[in-house]
């Protein structure tokens, strides 16, 4: 057997032009990444049978995810940066087994610090999994495919998140979803070396390196992606990221807890309610890639949805039922999860810059640190002021990321023009 010329474990720069294997693997990226979400919420997952059983208090169990994304939202640029520099099938294989160990240990091991600290090295070591995948994804597989593989991924989170609280309604106790999760991210762990050993002969080197950002009469960036993400909008879209990453985290995952405090639900059945909440975030990206993607520039689009969602966060505060309260959430989550799709366009217009993983590093920093403010801080708001103050809060941002999208789209239209401008000259030239 003829040894392969390429390693995707060492060597960059490698792309699919085989359209048949190129979509093979994608499928396999999506289960990882699904499955991999699906064990970063396993504490969200079982926060109402935690509670219910008094092992913890929220406020307790969302120090846990929060101490998580306080360490893995900061190590998402240093991942996205290490995605652009070196293998991210090698990156993605040390996040899946670090990962598979980390929940191992929680599943013996129930004590408060125990999970704490062990959750917290979880975070380290997946550090650059989501960035690597989206490297893959955006540079690595067939271009001509990505916008629809863009939108076929971003479904990933949800079917993880959806499983997650599956497992938590039908397992016949909480520990086991960190069992289950461990023996996933084994086996992802093993998939993957082999898988990568089967693509190698398969890819091939880029023909162009990644292009350098060239300067302009009016954006001088001058090679610094200090000022590409500047000018393009990119660092002031990190506060409506952060703002949509709470929102959208709260409503699925303190949801249960929720309905169970205020409705009298048992944890099963506010996790079983939880599931239709979920499930509605997928409409709102089935909303954005069929009906509205050529409709709409993407800052439109964000700012768009995000004007719905403060519309309907508002209605949350006057709900005085299960069936309303159900209703707006259901709508909620559709209106908070279509921007990411948007989002993720966006970051993917990096690619011709080399800098598509440090971009979606960054805007994973935000969104991550969004997570953390929902499992921690939103959560000792809910224990300390009730769900009404909550809901309160969540109008409040979402009021000031409108504000802020409403000012990114000029900015951005701006961009583009002067990116269409400089491409235009150089053709001339």
């Amino acid at each position: 057997m003829v040894k392969s010329k390429y390693n995707v474990e060492r060597d960059t720069h490698l792309h699919f032009e085989n359209k048949p294997v190129s979509w093979h693997f994608f499928i396999f990226l999506f289960v990882l990444y699904a499955i991999v979400y699906m064990t970063k919420n396993c504490f969200n997952a079982a926060l109402a049978d935690i509670v219910n059983e008094g092992i913890l208090t929220k406020s307790q169990t969302g120090s846990i995810t929060a101490a998580f994304y306080i360490v893995y939202a900061p190590l998402q640029i240093v991942g996205g940066m290490a995605a652009d520099r070196f293998s991210p099938h090698l990156l993605i294989k040390i996040g899946l087994i670090g990962g598979a160990v980390a929940n191992s240990i929680i599943f013996f091991n129930q004590n408060y610090y125990v999970m704490l600290i062990t959750w917290v090295l979880n975070a380290v070591v997946q550090f650059a999994v989501w960035p690597s995948v989206f490297k893959i994804m955006t540079s690595e597989l067939c271009r001509s495919d990505r916008k629809q593989m863009i939108f076929y991924m971003s479904l990933s989170s949800t079917a993880g998140l959806l499983g997650n609280y599956l497992l938590a309604a039908f397992l016949p106790s909480w520990e086991y979803n960190f069992a289950v999760s461990a023996a996933l991210l084994l086996g992802l762990a093993v998939g993957i070396h082999f898988y990568d050993r089967h693509i190698n002969k398969c890819m091939i080197p880029d023909r162009v390196e990644a292009v350098e950002v060239k300067a302009t009469a009016s954006v001088s960036y001058s090679g610094s992606s200090i000022k590409l993400f500047w000018f393009s909008g990119m660092f002031l879209l990190l506060i409506p990221v952060f703002v949509r990453s709470v929102i959208g985290q709260g409503i699925k995952s303190l949801s249960p807890t929720m309905i169970m405090e205020t409705y009298g639900m048992s944890p099963q059945i506010s996790n079983l309610l939880n599931i239709f909440i979920i499930i509605a975030g997928i409409a709102g990206t089935m909303m954005v890639r069929f009906l509205l993607k050529d409709k709409m520039s993407d800052m439109t689009g964000i700012a768009v949805f995000l004007i719905l969602t403060l519309g309907l966060s508002v209605a949350l505060l006057f709900s005085d039922n299960l069936i309303t309260t159900m209703i707006i959430l259901c709508l909620m989550s559709t209106t908070s999860t279509a921007p990411t799709l948007f989002m993720s366009y966006f970051n993917s217009g990096f690619s011709k810059y080399g800098k598509n993983a440090t971009a979606t590093g960054i805007y994973n920093t935000a969104g991550s640190l969004g997570v953390c403010a929902s499992g921690y801080v939103i959560a000792v708001i809910a224990d300390n002021f009730g769900w009404g103050v909550t809901q309160g809060v969540w109008c409040a941002s979402l009021l000031v990321s409108v504000i802020v999208a409403l000012i990114l789209i000029p900015m951005n239209n701006r961009f583009k023009k002067k990116e269409a401008e400089s491409a235009l000259d150089e053709t001339k030239a």
